[in-house]
């Protein structure tokens, strides 16, 4: 990729959806974002927050993978949230949009919110980490 050295400037956050999805998948997160170009990831401490809630209140599949999501969770660097009694998915918002962070998410709605408010994001496609192509234009613009 072109632009891969930009990329291992810029900062990528993780959402929960697409670290319990690490955990429930033979997928690991740090190597799908190093395949793209991205080094600099983090997890907020909302997210960190929800993911002890749901292992912790669950039972079975949900409750293993929120835990397992946690310990691949505690192998990045936890980002104070902006907001902490807002809800996750306006932390991730309002961190991304205030820092120029992108955003890894499974998550459709929040995907697509994410982009209405001109967020980048990297998504899920058949197991693969995908940066949507407004944000390889962007860096690509930027040489």
């Amino acid at each position: 990729m072109a632009s891969s050295g930009k990329l291992s400037t810029i900062t990528v956050i993780l959402d929960t959806n697409i670290l319990i999805y690490s955990a429930s998948e033979p997928f690991d997160i740090a190597h799908q974002l190093r395949r793209v170009g991205f080094v600099k990831v983090k997890v907020p401490k909302g997210v960190v927050d929800e993911l002890e809630r749901i292992s912790l209140m669950r039972t079975g599949k949900e409750q293993r993978f929120a835990k397992l999501a946690l310990e691949i969770a505690k192998k990045f660097d936890v980002l104070k949230e902006h907001a902490p009694k807002a809800p996750i998915d306006d932390q991730l918002v309002q961190m991304a949009k205030s820092k120029g962070y992108i955003v890894a998410t499974s998550d459709s709605p929040l995907r697509r919110r994410l982009r209405k408010e001109g967020v980048s994001v990297i998504y899920l496609k058949h197991g693969r980490l995908i940066p949507e192509s407004d944000l390889i234009t962007k860096m690509g613009s930027q040489n």
